[in-house]
């Protein structure tokens, strides 16, 4: 899926469709391999996952952000800005459950805060705060920084804390990177609960003030892509934020983002993978620093089921307070982080869906925050996490790349299934029973899938991404309770205490990223799909209300076959995006004269076309499709090393036909 190196789990030669085909296919291009291989490995020395940021065709994310612009005009623009505030796990000292909304009218500096839950800390004092760079600063509210003091909260009905103040023409001309919230008699770097706005926000308010050239948002060209606004030039953000995502590990225990989210296994791990490390891998720094022995990871869960430790409700009781959780991947993400609150009653926050639980590191939710809690979640040299001693804050402008990397991943929109029309007859009726369900034999209510995963994405069919609580911690014999019982405690999802939901996942990339689920407690597709008609499921609070929404009482039940099509459905939808993503990456290299860069996009590419052939193979779908794209991904090989491109692009061009032919196999 998206943005890779090499492709995902691999098998022998004698279990891939190779033999004749990759034979006529080597010898047919033989010629072309002799020219450019020599040349090409002289030139290969020095590439690294930097180049991953150089894709280039940032139009996707110029798209997201223009349409966002125009929605966020619609509801009012800058005279409208709306944070979510919650405990930060980067920031706070201390755990809170309180949590609140704070909307800022930046023309009339008006700021309007609300927060419910306050705790015992005595909340009172709110800034809000624009944040100054400069050599050992952070994105961390800090003396030196520009902040206004908005005022003291005043108790309402129900333990409601409520503020409205206007800060005059002061906030007009800034950026507000940060809400914060302290208790009485504490300051700006005492703060308890923080909000920030997310990349698009920050970005529009600079092109609005004119300062977007400026150093602080690393936004150095100015595109007039759009009528009515200046729009950032996303390259350079983007290549920042992948040399950021892959190679930075700031000043920590040597983990990256790409630790956990590695580009070569679809931004995820699985037990598979990890098995393929060396043991001095930083993935495995509780095994061999003895600082994070203890309470930092759980070695067992994590070589064995892929889990990873998460301290969700703070880090006050290391020992006990923790969950384990599965590695969720980062593609497609600008498609499935808006919230659903009427849906599944959460609020402010989280202003974006982001992690299993759907309330992000935690903090505001956003993928903003969620960087800087992971940072401080799994970077340290030491349990203690003490910001400059055990690992290094991002910065404002590091934040802005890395999120500006990730909602650069993967697709940037839904399927419409409604016009699509497979021509494999399992996996068409597959589609039938996700989209439509199955009416005529009674077996299946209509919509029941595509209730959560509207057009196999993450959301209900309003567009937006909402919690449920599916039963998932109750299936019997997790394995994770088999391996490690004492070190496996329930999870409680979504909040502070739990409510027991969790986010629904996009399913376009599911069949290769599995394990499944926040636990990964199955590992096939057929099995993730199969839960649906287990007890736990049937039984849960969303297995209810599908149950009571049905006229017959069912929640969802499918016989084997059924479970076999939607499967079928599901892979065959994944090996489309694969070609999908291999397409455009493959064609905008057409464009690259740099080898090394057009070296690491191929390699992307030809990981795509490797995972189609592996989620087709595993479900015995479209023989003569696999064969297509095992030339297709020969050609592409052949093009790697091709150093010049007048022996590339052909190459290039002929194997963007062998995947469009695949295609045509599969869809009408």
């Amino acid at each position: 899926m998206g943005f890779r190196l090499v492709g995902g789990r691999t098998r022998s030669a004698s279990q891939r469709p190779d033999g004749a085909v990759r034979r006529v296919v080597l010898a047919s291009l033989a010629a072309a391999f002799a020219i450019s291989a020599g040349v090409a490995l002289l030139m290969l020395q020095g590439s690294s996952s930097a180049d991953l940021g150089k894709m280039g065709s940032a139009n996707k994310l110029e798209r997201a952000y223009l349409a966002w612009q125009d929605q966020h005009l619609v509801n009012g623009g800058d005279g409208n800005v709306v944070l979510g505030l919650g405990w930060s796990k980067a920031y706070s000292p201390e755990f809170t459950e309180a949590r609140g909304v704070a909307r800022l009218d930046l023309f009339t500096g008006l700021v309007d805060i609300h927060i419910e839950g306050r705790g015992e800390q005595g909340l009172s004092n709110v800034w809000v705060v624009e944040n100054v760079p400069g050599e050992g600063r952070s994105d961390r509210p800090e003396k030196g920084d520009r902040a206004i003091f908005v005022g003291t909260l005043s108790p309402e009905q129900d333990g409601v804390l409520q503020l409205q103040a206007h800060v005059g023409s002061a906030l007009a001309e800034m950026v507000p990177d940060a809400v914060v919230v302290s208790p009485a008699g504490k300051g700006l770097e005492e703060g308890l609960l923080f909000g920030s706005p997310i990349l698009f926000q920050r970005l529009h308010t600079l092109a609005r003030l004119g300062r977007l050239d400026s150093e602080r948002s690393d936004s150095s060209l100015l595109t007039q892509a759009h009528a009515s606004a200046l729009v950032p030039s996303f390259d350079p953000l983007i290549e920042l934020g992948a040399e950021l995502f892959f190679n930075e590990t700031f000043d920590g225990n040597g983990r990256t983002c790409g630790t956990c989210h590695p580009a070569e296994h679809n931004f995820t791990i699985d037990p598979e993978f990890i098995s393929t490390l060396p043991d001095n891998d930083p993935l495995f720094v509780a095994e061999f620093v003895p600082a994070l022995a203890n309470n930092f990871e759980k070695p067992a869960l994590m070589r064995k089921l892929g889990l990873i430790l998460e301290n969700t409700n703070g880090f006050g009781d290391l020992a006990n307070s923790f969950t384990m959780r599965s590695v969720p991947h980062t593609l497609a993400l600008p498609t499935s982080l808006a919230p659903a609150p009427f849906i599944d009653g959460s609020t402010i926050p989280p202003v974006q869906r982001t992690g299993w639980s759907g309330d992000g590191s935690p903090g505001d939710g956003s993928l903003r925050s969620f960087a800087q809690g992971a940072i401080t979640q799994h970077f340290p040299l030491t349990t203690a996490r003490v910001p400059n001693s055990d690992f290094r804050l991002a910065t404002s402008a590091e934040l802005d790349a890395m999120e500006a990397f990730q909602l650069f991943l993967g697709r940037d929109a839904d399927v419409d299934l409604s016009t699509l029309s497979l021509k494999n007859e399992v996996a068409a009726r597959g589609l039938v029973i996700f989209n439509t369900g199955d009416t005529q034999n009674g077996t299946v209510a209509a919509g029941k899938c595509s209730a959560c995963h509207f057009n196999a994405g993450a959301n209900v069919g309003a567009g937006v991404n909402a919690n449920f609580n599916t039963g998932v911690e109750d299936i019997a014999d997790q394995p994770g309770d088999l391996i490690d019982p004492a070190n496996n405690p329930p999870d409680d999802g979504f909040g502070n205490p739990g409510d027991g939901s969790f986010n629904t996942p996009p399913l376009v990339e599911a069949a290769d990223t599995g394990p499944f689920f926040h636990n990964n407690a199955v590992e096939t597709i057929e099995q993730a799909v199969a839960f649906y008609n287990s007890a736990a499921f049937n039984n849960s609070p969303s297995g209810q209300f599908l149950s009571g929404i049905d006229s017959g009482g069912i929640g969802i039940r499918l016989e084997a076959t059924q479970v076999v099509a939607v499967s079928a459905f599901l892979r065959v939808l994944n090996a489309l995006e694969n070609i999908r993503s291999a397409d455009e990456t493959s064609t905008f290299v057409k464009g690259v004269s740099d080898f090394q860069t057009s070296f690491s996009l191929l390699r992307q590419a030809i990981a795509e076309v490797d995972d189609g052939i592996e989620v087709l193979d595993c479900g015995g779908l479209h023989p003569f499709a696999q064969r297509l794209l095992l030339t297709a991904k020969i050609k592409l090989e052949l093009a790697a090393v091709s150093p010049f491109a007048f022996l590339r692009n052909p190459l290039i061009d002929s194997a963007r036909n062998d995947m469009s032919a695949a295609r045509d196999d599969m869809v009408n």
